[in-house]
């Protein structure tokens, strides 16, 4: 029987993994930071209303990126197991705070699409949102921190279930690694899954009504040429909310790649050690996509760093120039 935690040449190795997400991280702090700086300093003034909004999105995605990195999870899915293999040595805060994070991303997205319903809609026509919005963005923020707790009051003696975890893994696995302890957070309840799933489905639903009212209440202003505004407002707003769309919509079909393999492997109760791996990277890496994602989908951002990285080259280009100069130079001296 082979090792769960194997000292192989391949992505189960727990030092190139370990590796794959040191460089991950060292990736990802510079891209988040030209993605704040964009959102600060070149945010023009059509997309005032949303720029605060978008930071908010955009540093809880980064935080989200970091926590993961800087934990290195590996995890031995199907079941809710695992080790942080990161600087930090606290799987039940580090699963917590994981979970806490990705709840506020998901709330965060929702305050994009509420915001584009209020700013446009909802501040001159639905005066019952008008003072109910802010009570439910209290409700929805404070959910993010207690959707994940019932899955911890279950919490089991971790010496004790492990000999289960033992039964049920096709390797040879071994309570510690480098000084590092296998947590178990259940092996016979689905309420962790539960706890994902209706949380998403209370957020996400929520994000769905605003967009589909906003999507419909432009359509209708646009043909009704009474009420509607300038043609080119028009176009400008269903501009920004088509690329909020793609912005939000991007990262979210990046997670729902790895989110399938997960369920249906829980289904099927299948355990592959390298597909486990390669879903935490794939988790890892949804913050840089979606800043990526950002910056090219909005104009002045997109501008600003095709800016950079023209600037970058030339600068390059011009010091590899002046080296070689000096190198001829030196030579031409010499003889």
């Amino acid at each position: 029987m082979e090792d769960c935690i194997p000292n192989s040449n391949d992505l189960a190795d727990p030092k190139i993994y370990t590796l794959i997400f040191h460089i991950i991280t060292c990736l990802e702090i510079p891209i988040h930071a030209h993605g704040a700086y964009c959102i600060l300093y070149k945010t023009p003034s059509q997309m005032a209303s949303v720029k605060w909004i978008m930071l908010y999105c955009h540093v809880l995605n980064a935080l989200l990126d970091l926590s993961i990195s800087l934990s290195v999870p590996y995890i031995f899915h199907p079941t809710y197991s695992g080790l942080a293999l990161g600087i930090i040595n606290f799987p039940e805060l580090q699963v917590y705070i994981v979970t806490s994070l990705f709840g506020l991303v998901t709330v965060s997205i929702w305050c994009i699409y509420e915001n584009r319903y209020y700013i446009l809609y909802g501040e001159n026509e639905n005066p019952f949102w008008c003072k109910a919005r802010k009570p439910v963005m209290v409700i929805n923020h404070m959910t993010t921190l207690l959707y994940f707790v019932p899955a911890f009051f279950e919490l089991p003696n971790q010496d004790k279930v492990f000999m289960d975890l033992k039964k049920i893994l096709p390797c040879n696995i071994q309570q510690f690694y480098d000084n590092r302890k296998v947590f178990i957070l259940t092996l016979d309840s689905a309420t962790p899954l539960y706890c994902v799933f209706f949380f998403n489905l209370f957020t996400l639903g929520q994000c769905l009504i605003f967009f589909t009212t906003t999507l419909i209440k432009l359509i209708r202003q646009s043909r009704n040429k009474a009420l509607a505004a300038s043609q080119r407002t028009l176009k400008m707003r269903r501009k920004l909310v088509m690329a909020i769309v793609i912005q939000t919509l991007c990262p979210c079909i990046l997670i729902s790649i790895p989110m399938e393999y997960l369920i249906t492997s829980t289904y099927l109760n299948h355990y592959d050690q390298s597909l486990n791996r390669l879903v935490m990277i794939f988790f890892a890496l949804h913050g840089i996509f979606a800043t990526l994602t950002m910056v090219f989908i909005h104009q002045p951002y997109r501008e600003t760093t095709l800016g950079s990285v023209y600037w970058i080259f030339r600068w390059t280009r011009k010091a590899r120039k002046v080296d070689d100069s000096k190198k001829i130079s030196s030579v031409v001296v010499t003889m």
